[in-house]
């Protein structure tokens, strides 16, 4: 191995060098782009070539105690992401082996390395003495390290003097009631948190609780209340209400009493409530009817209910979360693609102007950033790092950096004007894949686990011989491809892309899946070659969201959606090996499937819902079905018979419905005994359909308290 005092650290293997100094990894002398943290592991590993490096010394090196993450994801993340520059296997390693539940060792033989060093000095070509001038030199170099080893001791000793001084932090339940405490908001004296809880479809309301206090106080019974936000005295409460498409924005009194109703209008696909501390102003994401896909923040003049719109994204964004600085001079708010997962933080001035953008991940954020008690940093939740987790960034920009404190997956962040508290909500939920057995298409068997496997699972994909199923996973922290038997054994990743990865959707053939990735503000269709191919990325349409792609029974084709600026989505053509994208629909369209027969397309669509039907050859289009809603746009498989679909209603559990094209009527087949989650898919065969339900799910109200 290098010499560590030496001017550079060069290790090489195989086709790669490692720079360990400069922190560089190259392939065949070109520069690989590989994250801080994986890099680390490499060298760690490197360090000891052919011994066991254990993730206790990992946890220990890497993720110090001060860094609240989930260890586990973290470094199960870090070795995917190297294993993925490197090529490597985990199931047959050339380089990094698996040593399971102990760690991990590099197995790969190491190449000699000539190690640079400084050049020694030349006493006799020196002018003068030679014994004065090496000690001159040498005073020269040694005092100013003196003096910075000095002050780094002095501020090491300070620093750990003050944390030493300063309370432990310390994180607890705030209430504890069943089911989902979700949206909470801290009072302006930090005493009360106000939040949302629900246990079960028809149940729910806006409660109260005291920091400390042993019981919380309801002050509404509809479901569809949340996102409370408190008046500056703390008397008062507003909250919105969600019913069907519409949006209303109440107030009511903290210690409970009449509501009063302040606006109503289209529900938008945002949330998020602020008051601001003048007490003037409520802000809140506003939507039309024209365009229910476009939302932006607009102020609503309490005294007398008028709308002042203060942002203006294009059409292809949507502006929600909003949250007042503490002197109420700027507003923080999260502005996402269409698509919904690549999100962002802005901050823009309350008496207008042109947002600011503060960070740049393009990644889930849940719930509105929340503003220090002084203003200098926003505290916001993110997957930037994985599972979703709280993270700082200045007001004035720079680099986010994860906070100390939540434990476990974390959102909705606030924080009081006044106190060193925090609340976020932490929600603990597992989605499985699920199979219901059918005896013929309006009869079913009892339904049985098929994917249990860790992480939430959505949008399976029985592959065209049965014996594989595609879904999207979050089991490594971000959400990727992956395939399994269809009996649920073997499931392998077949991505990792470390962004939001979806919606895959197999060749005819069985050799390559189509699906959609998010990897800056746009989705994009990708292809890759199973099991173990790089993603190619298809061309579509430029600067659009391009999702949700399918393929034509000769596969010589993918549909698509797509949707750019204020047009809704679209249905698309492209030919798999590459071309020009034709344009198939003029009246909307997403989550296209062909017919068995490829005589006809069927669709839903995003802005109105339903499932449609268009003939191939003239363009001709007919609604199908009225009961799916445009967010469930992947809740339906199609056969040549009909169409199953999950039916969602207002009271008791949603349903696995048929349609039946002879017969033009509905036929119920399950209900469903938990939680939906989101996708449908029917064997080939026609005797199974995939879906996704939950396994547990619970959201707490954790209080931080000494935060800081």
């Amino acid at each position: 191995m290098p010499d560590p005092g030496s001017s550079s650290a060069v290790v090489r293997f195989d086709v790669f060098e490692v720079d360990l100094r400069a922190g560089d990894l190259r392939k065949h002398g070109r520069r690989l782009k590989l994250q801080e943290q994986p890099l680390r592991v490499l060298s760690l590993l490197l360090e000891r070539p052919g011994d066991l490096v254990t993730r206790d010394e990992l946890r220990q090196k890497l993720w110090p105690a001060d860094t609240f993450v989930d260890f586990d994801h973290g470094l199960n993340s870090a070795v995917a992401r190297l294993r993925e520059a490197l090529r490597d296997s985990a199931d047959k390693p050339r380089f990094i082996e698996t040593i399971a539940k102990r760690g991990y060792r590099f197995i790969a033989p190491l190449e000699d390395v000539t190690v640079a060093r400084a050049p020694a000095l030349n006493s006799t070509a020196a002018t003068g003495s030679p014994l004065k001038t090496s000690r001159a030199k040498f005073w020269i170099a040694t005092v100013p390290l003196l003096i910075l080893l000095g002050t780094i001791g002095l501020w090491a000793f300070y620093r750990r003097t003050v944390e030493a001084a300063l309370p432990s932090i310390e994180v607890v339940p705030l209430s504890g009631l069943r089911g989902f405490e979700v949206t909470p908001a801290f009072s302006r004296d930090g005493n009360q948190v106000a939040f949302r809880q629900s246990d079960g479809p028809s149940d729910g309301g806006i409660y109260t609780a005291l920091v400390g206090g042993e019981r919380s106080l309801r002050l509404t019974r509809d479901p569809g209340d949340g996102c409370p936000a408190w008046s500056p005295d703390d008397r008062q409460i507003a909250f919105m209400r969600y019913s069907g498409k519409a949006l209303s924005i109440f107030i009511i009194p903290a210690l409970g009493g009449t509501e009063r109703r302040l606006y109503s209008g289209p529900a938008p696909f945002g949330a998020g409530l602020a008051w601001s501390p003048s007490g003037e102003f409520l802000a809140f994401p506003q939507s039309s009817a024209a365009d229910p896909t476009r939302s932006w923040i607009s102020l609503l003049r309490i005294a007398d209910s008028s709308l002042h719109p203060l942002t203006s994204p294009d059409g292809g964004s949507l502006d929600a979360e909003p949250a007042f600085s503490p002197d109420g001079s700027q507003l923080a708010f999260v502005r996402a693609t269409i698509a919904g997962v690549s999100n962002d933080i802005y901050v823009i001035p309350t008496t207008g102007g042109q947002p600011r953008r503060l960070t740049f991940d393009h990644r889930p954020i849940i719930g509105p950033p929340a503003w220090t008690a002084d203003g200098r940093d926003i505290i916001f939740s993110s997957s930037r790092g994985g599972p979703d987790s709280l993270w700082r960034i200045s007001a004035s920009g720079g680099t986010p950096r994860p906070i100390a404190g939540p434990i476990g997956e974390a959102g909705w962040p606030s924080i009081p004007p006044r106190g060193n508290k925090l609340v976020y909500e932490q929600v603990v939920a597992k989605f499985n894949v699920w199979k219901l057995g059918l005896k013929d298409e309006r009869h079913r068997r009892r339904p049985t686990l098929l994917v249990f496997e860790k992480g939430d699972k959505m949008r399976p994909d029985y592959s065209p011989d049965g014996k594989k199923i595609a879904f999207e996973s979050n089991r490594l922290g971000f959400w990727d491809i992956w395939t399994c038997d269809s009996d649920g054994s073997h499931c392998d990743q077949l991505t990792s892309l470390h962004g939001t990865a979806g919606r895959a959707r197999w060749s005819p053939d069985g050799r390559y899946i189509a699906f959609e990735f998010h990897p800056k503000e746009r989705s994009e269709i990708y292809l890759v070659e199973v099991p173990s191919g790089i993603p190619d990325l298809l061309t579509t349409i430029p600067g659009a969201d391009n999702l949700s792609p399918s393929w034509s029974h000769d596969g010589k084709w993918i549909y698509f959606a797509s949707k750019r600026s204020h047009e809704p989505f679209q249905i698309w053509k492209v030919p798999a090996q590459g071309g020009p994208a034709l344009k198939l629909t003029r009246n909307g369209g997403i989550s296209p499937v062909e017919s068995l027969d490829g005589q006809s397309l069927y669709y839903s669509k995003y802005e109105q819902g339903g499932v449609w039907q268009m003939k191939l050859d003239s363009g001709q289009e007919t609604q199908i079905l009225s009961q799916v809603e445009g967010w469930g746009w992947p809740n339906w498989a199609l056969t040549n018979k009909g169409i199953y679909f999950l039916n969602f209603t207002e009271s008791g559990n949603p349903h696995l419905d048929f349609f039946d094209f002879a017969a033009q009527k509905t036929f119920p087949i399950w209900s469903l005994e938990r939680k939906p989650g989101w996708g449908l898919s029917l064997s080939p065969d026609g005797k199974s359909l995939a879906f996704i339900q939950e396994e547990f799910a619970e959201s707490n109200i954790m209080l931080v308290k000494n935060f800081r």
